[in-house]
């Protein structure tokens, strides 16, 4: 064997054994899962949200920043400038934000953000774009451009500890917001519409749907194939802690109408969900997550499954391709995993492998989108504890 032959021998062993060496940057295999920072400026950044606000086809991204007390608005730069820092506005501020949800409340084609705030605060604010000149073609400079959007209180919500807000198409073209708190008088509650004629939230009809202990996850599933949209939920705390689906009913103004499904994990916490009509999977804070299998209209078989390395305080997991699993962890909050990262890829047949090695990590929930244009699925997602802020970790080519 040559020299060269030797050498690049040594350098590809070299390669591979520093993939699982404890950097920020790891490999799954033999490629890299790159860590591109959006925007690490502020503290406590609290889940990601998406939507095209410069109607430019890439999904920009909405996040509160809990400790901070701003809610961010990012455009996408697009596939070629994906990696840079994105160019924000600060659209809002109010204490303890914990979920930030794009919404179009006027029918205007121009995007507002809902943000549901915690603490002492007990609001849900609307922060409206406001310069009606462009209505339905705002450019990135209006966009940017802090002194076009407003914040307003919908002063009927006010007084819980709001946590996550998901808009909702019902019946009749009406459309709505499902909300979910925590603490004490915790609900699940539905803002209506009472007609398509009313654009102010404060005039909409509040409905409460249920009551609960901490509302973590709300996705808008037709979870009974019967043409309408249903809400499927984890509820992580106290007596009421179930992850169940409220059936939406001919009339969605009638209180006590929503028929609630039991799916399971009543003697866990459940946290962020993925779900669909046949089957959801939820990690739990107690060191696994569980793989709801439906095997008809009301009965679920359950999988429950050790999270990488037994680490509990789970936050979020995702499926994507050919049922790859990608998990995020709260490992600042225990003190024996410390020193394990908060974010896993598992691949069928595989151990779960970390793809980023920073350690005592509070990571939250994941979306997935082809940031780079390259034909797979990136992880976007953000943290609370190191200041990583808001981040996206490069997919290296697995389908």
């Amino acid at each position: 064997m040559d020299s060269q032959s030797t050498l690049r021998r040594a350098v590809n062993l070299l390669f591979v054994c520093l993939c699982f060496l404890p950097v920020d940057n790891v490999c799954l295999g033999d490629e890299p899962w790159k860590r591109h920072t959006i925007d690490s400026s502020g503290i406590g950044a609290d889940g990601v949200r998406l939507a095209d606000f410069n109607r430019d086809g890439n999904l920009d991204i909405v996040t509160g920043w809990e400790e901070s007390g701003v809610v961010r608005l990012y455009l996408n730069p697009g596939p070629d400038k994906s990696t840079e820092r994105w160019p924000f506005c600060q659209i809002g501020e109010g204490k303890s934000p914990e979920d930030a949800v794009p919404f179009d409340v006027n029918g205007d084609g121009i995007l507002e953000v809902i943000s549901c705030h915690e603490g002492s605060f007990k609001q849900v604010l609307v922060h409206k774009f406001q310069d009606n000149r462009i209505a339905g073609k705002a450019g990135d400079q209006q966009i940017l451009d802090r002194t076009n959007w407003s914040t307003d209180s919908i002063v009927k919500l006010s007084g819980q500890q709001w946590m996550f807000a998901t808009p909702i198409q019902l019946r009749n073209s009406r459309r709505g917001i499902v909300l979910g708190s925590k603490g004490a008088n915790a609900t699940l509650t539905l803002l209506l519409q009472p007609s398509q004629d009313v654009k102010d939230l404060n005039q909409w009809s509040e409905i409460k749907l249920r009551d609960c202990g901490w509302i973590m996850s709300i996705q808008n599933i037709d979870m009974d194939q019967d043409g309408d949209i249903d809400i499927v939920f984890s509820d992580r705390k106290t007596r009421t802690r179930i992850v169940a689906w409220l059936e939406q009913p001919n009339n969605a103004n009638a209180k006590g109408m929503w028929k609630e499904h039991a799916i399971g994990a009543t003697k866990t916490e459940p946290m962020f969900i993925d779900a669909t009509p046949n089957r959801i999977l939820v990690p739990t804070r107690q060191a696994n997550w569980i793989d709801f299998r439906r095997q008809n209209q009301n009965s679920w078989e359950q999988t429950v499954s050790p999270t990488p390395d037994s680490v509990p305080f789970g936050k979020a997991i995702r499926t994507f391709g050919e049922n790859n699993l990608v998990l995020t962890a709260n490992t600042a909050a225990d003190r024996e995993h410390k020193k394990q990262p908060g974010i896993w890829l598992q691949i069928p047949g595989s151990a779960w492998q970390p793809i980023g090695t920073k350690i005592e990590c509070k990571f939250d929930r994941i979306e997935l989108v082809d940031l780079d244009a390259d034909g797979d699925l990136d992880i976007i997602t953000c943290e609370e504890r190191q200041q990583l802020g808001v981040v996206w970790y490069e997919n290296p080519g697995i389908k």
